[in-house]
C-alpha cells in the first residue's frame, strides 16, 4: 500500500493534511509554507484504473436493477452511488508533489557564439 499515502513536500519532506491534499488535487502548483519550496501537482496513475473499476461497479449495479427487477432496486441507487463517492474521498490519496523540471535552453545557432555581435561576426565571402 505504498501508493496509498499523504503527499509529501519534495523539499522538506512535510506531509499535508487531508483536507489541503482533498484541495490540492485540482491544482497545477503547490508551495510549501515551511520550506517555500515549489512543487508540481500530480496523480498517480493508478487513479485512473481505480476510476475505471469503480464506473464499471456502478454500471454493474444499474443493469442489475434495471434488469433483475425481483426486489433489487433497493439496493440499486445505493449500489451504484456509493462506489462513486468512496472514490471521491479516496482520490485525495493519490495526489503526488514533484520537483519542477528545470526550463530547457535552446542551444545557440551553429555558428554563432552566444551574445556574439555583427561587428564581431567575420566578413562573408
Amino acid at each position: 500500500m505504498r501508493r496509498f499515502r499523504k503527499p509529501r513536500c519534495p523539499y522538506c519532506g512535510a506531509k499535508l493534511n487531508f483536507a489541503k491534499t482533498w484541495i490540492l488535487r485540482r491544482r497545477g502548483e503547490y508551495i510549501c509554507p515551511k520550506c517555500g519550496g515549489l512543487s508540481n501537482v500530480r496523480l498517480d496513475p493508478l487513479i485512473y484504473g481505480l476510476g475505471f473499476l469503480v464506473i464499471l461497479t456502478g454500471a454493474m449495479f444499474f443493469a442489475a436493477g434495471l434488469f433483475l427487477d425481483f426486489g433489487t432496486a433497493v439496493w440499486t441507487l445505493p449500489g451504484a452511488l456509493i462506489p462513486f463517492l468512496l472514490f471521491y474521498l479516496v482520490c485525495a490519496f493519490f495526489v503526488r508533489l514533484r520537483k519542477p523540471a528545470p526550463p530547457r535552453v535552446p542551444p545557440p545557432p551553429a555558428g554563432r557564439r552566444s551574445g556574439a555581435t555583427l561587428r564581431d561576426m567575420p566578413p562573408p565571402r
